[in-house]
């Protein structure tokens, strides 16, 4: 569509967004990804169903992969592919985005059982037995009242009514013909698709479920209502493969968790999400990462998606490898544009290096350069442009910065192997994405190289 420089910047604002998962014809290959891995894990068919926490820091580029992963196991056919975004979720179905931070192991499972119940009905013309339907609501029903704060009780539930609020993603494929006579299908007898989003339903009621709620009682895993609602999920499942296929359920969102003991309860002290019958791909708390008790975490493999290498660990202030990925994720999504030359190349790779290898960050940094070029109906941005863009993403990464996290980031600088200090507040930087972990033979840590142009100055 190019047009005038103004209306082409107007696109890239629209193409960098950074809510927005990229199309694959405008996503840049990661060398360091786990996907890869993943799905060959996938490909195996062990006799368990395969189980993957990956562990990242927010906006590290986690959702594309997931994604990438998603439409590989899709287009194989393999198994019945369900993406759900928790974060979207919670944010525009229940209106509560920081009730996430308090969604329980049992509550993740229930919301496992309704995106199957959704994804079978819309993509499949499956409808699941009405008592195995009924049973689940009566299991959401007795945790709900059992956890909630004494004196509340918990709304009734309509199963088919909750799951018209969902969004999800989900494989494309037809129904197979083996399936559509009542007989099990295999996997080759199934036309290979890709994937498609399922959005809310036109009059679907408002979420009132409580869900995510703060100071509700937690529950031990033997508890028999905490056992009863994962075997009604599992009977869902089991009822679903036994008509059609495996199903991989892909689950976004639970790394923005930031309380390191309730990341604990969801994957450490829990078992919950790791008992559904199902192969999992579960994007899990970034506050985890560090923590040793991680690889205890059983059931699941443990794979991370490193912050890209936009620095040398030797001299932090040289450029890395992974500047050059960031420059090719810009020239993916504008190359139809013919914008490729409106930024040039030092420049680009400016923006990437004080992206702190953040994809999100970049991609952020560049819609924010693209408002300056529709303001200027620049054909070529200048130094100015990207120094503007740099001071406007430098003041927002500063805010609520205090003396003593200055001080240990100056203690990161100055240790030569970089190495993660113990203690709260390297582990609060680290949540908030100011300290910044790098793939290397050992992992390395470095203030967010935004704060090393004032607050954290390298010598």
């Amino acid at each position: 569509m190019p047009g005038t420089p103004r209306e082409i910047w107007a696109e890239i604002m629209n193409r960098f967004d950074p809510e927005r998962v990229p199309p694959r014809e405008w996503r840049a290959e990661r060398d360091e990804s786990p996907a890869t891995k993943i799905v060959h894990a996938l490909n195996r068919q062990t006799a368990s169903p395969e189980k993957v926490l990956l562990l990242g820091t927010v906006g590290s580029g986690k959702s594309t992969e997931l994604y990438r992963i998603a439409e590989a196991r899709a287009q194989k056919g393999d198994e019945f592919v369900i993406v759900f975004d928790l974060v979207r979720h919670f944010q525009t179905v229940v209106g509560d985005v920081q009730a996430l931070q308090h969604v329980s192991s049992w509550e993740v499972c229930f919301l496992a059982g309704l995106a199957l119940i959704r994804a079978a009905k819309d993509q499949l013309g499956y409808d699941f037995p009405p008592d195995l339907q009924s049973q689940l609501a009566e299991a959401w029903t007795g945790l709900a009242r059992a956890s909630q704060v004494q004196g509340s009780a918990p709304p009734s539930i309509d199963i088919l009514a909750v799951i018209k609020s969902l969004s999800l993603t989900v494989s494309g494929a037809a129904v197979p013909v083996a399936a559509a006579l009542g007989a099990p299908a295999t996997a080759g007898a199934l036309a290979a698709g890709g994937l498609k989003v399922l959005s809310e339903i036109a009059g679907a009621g408002k979420w009132t479920l409580p869900i995510g709620r703060k100071g509700t009682k937690r529950l031990d895993d033997q508890d028999e209502l905490m056992t009863t609602l994962v075997d009604k999920v599992n009977l869902l499942l089991g009822a679903f493969q036994g008509y059609n296929r495996r199903v991989l359920m892909i689950i976004d969102g639970l790394d923005r968790v930031t309380d390191i003991e309730h990341a604990k309860a969801l994957f450490l002290h829990s078992q919950m999400i790791a008992r559904l019958d199902c192969a999992l791909v579960v994007c899990a708390p970034f506050v985890l990462r560090n923590e040793k008790a991680v690889t205890e975490a059983r059931v699941f493999r443990l794979r991370t998606l490193h912050n890209v290498p936009v620095m040398d660990h030797a001299d932090p202030r040289k450029h890395g490898p992974g500047v050059a990925f960031l420059g090719e994720v810009f020239r993916r999504r504008v190359r139809d544009l013919g914008a490729e030359s409106f930024v040039p190349l030092p420049l680009l790779d400016k923006l990437a290096y004080y992206s702190g290898g953040l994809l999100r960050d970049f991609v952020k940094s560049i819609g924010m350069l693209a408002e300056r070029g529709v303001d200027d109906n620049a054909s070529v941005v200048t130094a100015a442009h990207v120094d503007d863009v740099i001071k406007e993403a430098r003041q927002l990464v500063e805010i609520g910065m205090h003396r003593g996290d200055i001080d240990l980031l100056h203690a990161i600088v100055k240790d030569p192997d970089h190495r993660l200090p113990d203690g709260k507040i390297a582990r609060e930087l680290l949540t908030s994405s100011r300290l910044l972990p790098y793939p290397n033979e050992s992992e390395w840590f470095y203030p967010h190289p935004l704060l090393t142009l004032s607050l954290v100055r390298v010598q």
